[in-house]
């Protein structure tokens, strides 16, 4: 019988608590790291060679809302791909449990505007096997897992459950529904949560409910939060994941009230508490080093805050058909909550472009997500408008057209007309139609006719477009290839409006408008992809990195990429971290904040959550769109490369960037397991 069940021979160890890295072997057994050195004649049922590679442990992402994929995608990507082994759900305040069956919809209906998660993938991917919240954690501990997950107490299903949805919106509880609150957090920590969450951002809340409202938790008192910081001190244990309104002036350091708010309850719960968030700001960057020095000042009068840095570089990509971070001002509010038509009338509408136009002239930004606002985004992509020909040519489908310069199969799905490419995207193979089936002529992968999901392989998919019918011809709205490509591509909208003559306003809707919604933005979040200030916020012992938003807003954001990121970016090409305390904020720093007991470092006797890389070759893949969503909906994705090996509780989950198929995950109760 072999002494392992795996060794890692000859890796360059980062453990993850800053000791300096050094080369050895690593022996794990039954999930553990077992030895540390010593193991030149150990034997083991698999060898892994580590020479000239990094090995750490895996990372621990704190923010993620997988609430509902972790149901569907196992990994938990795009965490997964990013050597993360162990994530947080609940955050913010939003989640499904407790929640009655009445209720369900409603539940993710509030997530598909606050965090931006398509319905119909929630619908048919989530099991709702569960009612109460310990019920939750009994469905997240039978789920098939290929992380570790814990989980907060999200506060808003906490008061749709005791007060409903509108009564929680419309007034304060009584002490009486309080303290069944408070009863319902010690229920659900008895289950094995961590400890709570909540979004509290006040009636200018940037990310509302699915009808433009303030979520349930936005208009929560002070005396409530410090009521549910209690329950922690009560219990002395679990931590708080906390985003208050701000009330400091844009551009300039924290406000004092938050500032004062934070420290009250961390006072009062004794136990961390999270805040959200601090980003670098290459702009004012005297705003997030008075948030460091805040978070220092804490530390040194025993106050347990911490911050949670946002450290990737990047932006959005994204169309006005899915983006709603513009919450935060009434008019833009307006103008991006309804359907697709609905929104474009709005766009169109001389009153509602008066309205906009108003708020930008008074100064009124919508967002400090993006800094720079409406003006500063870039023109990534437009659709051009391509006449097919008429509709009545059309009465046998589906049949074959060229757009673009490129071949296409016409389709009537349930959605209407589209056009399905005739390119494989397996590996390029071209694709005929076949007695009512679209197949690949060079491995056979067969595709349906309505909406062109592969069912040889159901990850896959043929890329489509939209066709309208207008005035009875079809209008396909193609790809800008090279001979039809928008002069306007890498102009941001001010720089639009200023050649054109128009108010900013009016450029960017009459771009969304002529392009049925479709075009495609790039917002930088200004100031974050400046290695100089991220390193400043890196700098603090009291900084978690990484905001993922893994789960969330998934049409237009991929920040889960951050672990590859940071190493790529900040260690390797830019230099201004050491590579010893990347690891320890990636992997150390957050287990132990978060409860993640024994995970966070290399060490014998822990689990063997690790991750094998090759720091040289390490690389975040470009942006793709992904459908592989359950309801046939989409995502945008980036990949990982460079990762040899990951691994959760010593068992193999990617290798060489491919799944396993292990499912060695843990529901780790109150972080333990």
């Amino acid at each position: 019988m072999a002494d392992y069940d795996i060794i890692i021979r000859d890796g360059t160890i980062v453990d993850g608590t800053r000791t300096p890295r050094f080369v050895s072997d690593i022996g794990i057994k039954d999930g553990k790291v077992a030895k540390i050195g010593g193991l030149r004649d150990g034997t083991a049922n698999r060898i892994l060679d580590a020479k000239n590679l990094i090995v750490a442990p895996g990372f621990v992402d704190l923010h993620t809302h997988y609430d509902a994929q972790i149901f569907w995608d196992p990994y938990c990507t795009i965490s997964g791909w990013h050597g993360v082994t162990s994530v947080a759900l609940g955050n913010c305040g939003f989640g499904f449990a407790p929640s009655r069956v009445e209720d369900q919809d409603r539940a993710m209906l509030s997530m598909t505007r606050n965090e931006a998660i398509p319905y119909d993938a929630m619908k048919e991917g989530m099991p709702w096997n569960w009612v109460t919240f310990p019920d939750f954690i009994d469905a997240l501990t039978k789920t098939p897992k290929g992380v570790n997950c814990l989980t907060y107490v999200p506060l808003t299903p906490l008061y749709a459950w005791v007060m409903g949805w509108d009564e929680a919106k419309s007034r304060r509880p009584t002490e009486e529904e309080l303290q069944e609150m408070v009863r319902l957090i010690n229920e659900a920590m008895d289950a094995g949560a961590c400890g709570w969450s909540a979004q509290v951002l006040g009636v200018n809340s940037v990310q509302r409910d699915y009808d433009g409202t303030p979520m349930i938790t936005d208009m929560l008192s002070d005396h409530e939060v410090l009521t549910f910081a209690q329950v922690l001190r009560d219990r002395d244990e679990g931590f708080i994941e906390l985003a208050y309104q701000e009330t400091g002036e844009e551009g300039r350091p924290l406000g004092e009230e938050t500032r004062l708010f934070f420290e009250k309850v961390a006072e009062v719960a004794n136990r961390p508490v999270l805040y959200q968030a601090v980003a670098p700001n290459a702009v004012h960057p005297e705003q997030h080093r008075e948030r460091v020095r805040w978070l220092e000042s804490c530390a040194e009068r025993g106050l347990p805050v911490y911050g949670q840095g946002a450290t990737r570089r990047g932006g959005f990509e994204l169309t006005f058909e899915d983006w709603n971070l513009f919450d935060d001002t009434p008019a833009w509010r307006e103008v991006t909550l309804g359907t697709k038509e609905e929104r474009k009338a709005k766009m169109q509408s001389t009153d509602m472009r008066n309205q906009l136009k108003e708020e930008w002239d008074s100064g009124t930004r919508p967002t400090t997500v993006i800094p720079g606002s409406v003006g500063s985004i870039q023109v990534m992509t437009r659709k051009v408008k391509i006449d097919i020909g008429a509709e009545t040519e059309f009465a046998r489908l589906p049949a074959k057209v060229t757009a673009a310069g490129a071949d296409y199969f016409l389709v009537n799905t349930r959605d209407g007309y589209k056009l399905l490419s005739m390119v494989c995207p397996h590996q390029g193979g071209c694709v005929g139609s076949d007695d009512g089936k679209f197949v690949c002529d060079t491995h056979g992968y067969e595709y349906e006719h309505d909406g062109g999901r592969c069912t040889t392989s159901p990850d896959l998919r043929l890329k489509s477009f939209v066709v309208n019918v207008v005035d009875g011809r079809m209008i396909a709205l193609a790809p800008d290839e090279t001979e039809t490509s928008s002069p306007q591509a890498g102009q941001t909208v001010q720089q639009i409006a200023d050649e054109q003559g128009k108010h900013v306003i009016d450029a960017l809707l009459d771009m969304c408008v002529e392009d049925d919604l479709a075009t495609e933005f790039f917002a930088d979040t200004q100031g974050r992809d400046q290695a100089q200030f991220t390193a400043e916020v890196l700098d603090s012992n009291h900084i978690v990195a990484g905001v993922s938003d893994g789960g969330a807003h998934v049409k237009f954001l991929t920040a889960g990429i951050y672990p590859t990121d940071m190493l790529t970016w900040l260690v390797r090409d830019e230099k201004v971290i050491s590579l010893e305390d990347a690891h320890f904020k990636l992997s150390y720093l957050p287990a132990h904040f978060g409860g993640f007991k024994d995970r966070g470092a290399i060490k014998e006797g822990s689990p063997a959550d690790i991750v094998v890389y090759d720091l040289n070759k390490l690389e975040v893949l470009p942006s793709e769109i992904a459908e592989d969503l359950p309801g046939g909906e989409w995502r945008r994705i980036q990949k990982a490369k460079g990762y040899n090996w990951i691994m959760v509780n010593g068992e193999v989950t990617f290798e060489e960037g491919e799944a396993t198929g292990a499912m060695p995950g843990r529901l780790l109760r109150n972080g333990r397991g």
